[in-house]
């Protein structure tokens, strides 16, 4: 039966081969504007359990199990900032975006998803989109990161409308020194246990630096809030939720924004005492970073400081968060030999969380954030059973099972996190990545794992572009866990793709 799985995977691979071969060897029809992707490839892996890294920060469509086979094409459009043909800038424009992926697997049959479907528009450097679009949320590195604290790209994007700036903005006032990116977004977070959620992001950040200066420094926010839905199980719980009902009324939509809810906001408005704190849930990230060149490098140094409530976000967590160092050379224009492009190096820990207890004596704030837990939400920063933020923050789903943990859908939110990542190429037709994680995870506050969990995960990616066939490349890619957290692990994904 396996045989035969992989004959029929293979068999799609090479057929999409057939085609993209074709294709490449025609005249590019599509109008100037547009682009497109095709991609066709199979996951192998044994015993079935795709490996951490084959599947994490994919935005949600690897398949958690194989062998699978999957398909994705894509068409875009990306602004325009400037009019060749006029010779002159271009203050507004257009775009959008689409991006299926069929998947095919003996556990899930056929799965179709769509991480990518938006349309968007701009003015200036101010636009607004709708729909699902891939992104993450902080600052660091997006190439290379092991995942951002409070959005990482690890799961299937949600579908929102959202107004703010393409990037940072320079503000003439102050003589393009000091550069704002913001954003305020609403979303749909409907999934399979609660209906009617609603998603409620903003992020605002600056830049100390002008474009071109030798060193820049960055800093801000980002907030994100679950709130409103119904569900039958929280029928059974009348100290959650009145009826089944969280908060729905649009008149609570400033106490979502900024955070706040007045002493009896509660009593006064029929919901129980649960929402008297905090109405929805609540957490995100102060972000820092500094930036600067090193003759023909680029040095980049971030941190990410997570909170939940108010005392994480007065920093009673404090070392919580992620660390980061980014280098970045300019050796892609070396076509003698291999040389190495971007070295991230990351650490992350989650072990302080406010304290090991909820109640403080003789302080006003409470202890153990429980990160990404909630007690409404019992999925908590999940969305379609994975995790939103940092993939290291595991579900409880995804852990070894022979290794019993606690009932919360985040049972090992206490975790040191060591994280390695190096891209390189050679000759400029081959690109290497390679990325290693080993993490300690402690359990969650009250509930210890012991012993502690170790957990080593590893992955090397190649992606050869054909000297002859434009634009068609073949990926290979492989990874492995081994500790005591995931159920060790071996496997690959082999495809192909073209791009128009």
């Amino acid at each position: 039966m396996l045989r035969f799985r992989l004959i029929f995977y293979t068999t799609i691979c090479l057929f999409a081969f057939r085609c993209l071969r074709v294709n490449a060897q025609t005249e590019n029809t599509l109008p100037l504007d547009l682009k497109a992707g095709l991609e066709a490839g199979a996951y192998i892996s044994s015993p079935e359990t795709t490996p951490f890294w084959l599947r994490t920060n994919q935005f949600g469509i690897v398949p958690k199990t194989g062998p699978a086979g999957q398909i994705q094409g894509s068409i875009r459009r990306d602004y325009v900032f400037f009019d060749s043909l006029s010779n002159r800038p271009r203050k507004t424009d257009w775009g959008f975006a689409v991006n299926p992926v069929v998947t095919y697997s003996d556990h899930d049959q056929f799965n179709v998803r769509l991480p990518e479907a938006h349309v968007k528009a701009r003015f200036k450097m101010l636009e607004i989109y709708a729909g699902r679009r891939r992104e993450v949320m902080g600052l660091g590195d997006t190439t290379l990161s092991s995942g951002f604290y409070a959005g990482s790209g690890n799961a299937l994007p949600i579908p929102k409308v959202q107004i703010g700036t393409i990037t940072f903005v320079p503000l003439k006032f102050t003589r393009n020194f000091l550069a704002v990116h913001a954003g305020f977004s609403h979303g749909w977070f409907d999934t399979d246990y609660i209906k009617g959620v609603r998603l409620h992001q903003k992020f605002l950040y600056f830049r100390l630096g002008k474009v071109k200066s030798k060193s820049k420094f960055y800093l801000g926010l980002n907030h994100n809030v679950l709130w409103a839905g119904h569900s039958e199980e929280l029928k059974k719980h009348p100290e959650l939720a009145l009826n089944g009902e969280l908060p729905s009324s649009w008149k609570f939509y400033p106490n979502v924004v900024l955070a706040y809810t007045s002493k009896n906001w509660f009593t006064k408005n029929g919901y129980g005492s649960f929402d008297s704190y905090r109405l929805g849930n609540h957490l995100g990230s102060y972000d820092f970073a500094f930036e600067t060149k090193l003759d023909d490098k680029q040095l980049f140094i971030y941190h990410q400081h997570p909170f939940e409530d108010v005392s994480s976000m007065i920093f009673k967590n404090v070392p919580d968060g992620l660390f980061g160092i980014n280098l970045k050379t300019n050796a892609l224009s070396n076509k003698s030999g291999f040389a190495v492009t971007r070295l991230t190096l990351e650490f992350l820990t989650t072990k302080d969380q406010s304290g090991s207890t909820f109640y403080i004596p003789g302080s006003t704030f409470q202890g153990a954030d429980n990160y990404f837990n909630h007690s409404q939400y019992a999925k908590g920063w999940s969305y379609f059973d994975r995790t939103v933020g940092t993939p290291f923050i595991v579900p409880g789903k995804d852990m070894d099972q022979s290794n019993p943990t606690s009932g919360r859908y985040f049972p090992g939110n206490r975790v040191n996190v060591w994280y390695a990542g190096v891209q390189g190429s050679w000759r400029n037709t081959l690109a290497l990545t390679l990325k290693v994680s080993y993490s300690r995870n402690f359990g969650m506050p009250g509930e210890a794992f012991n012993p502690v969990r170790g957990q080593l995960s590893t992955y090397l990616a190649g992606e050869y572009a054909f000297p002859h066939l434009k634009k068609t490349m073949l990926t290979a890619k492989l990874g492995l866990d081994n500790g005591d957290l995931f159920v060790n692990s071996a496997g690959g994904y082999f495809g192909i793709k073209r791009t128009w």
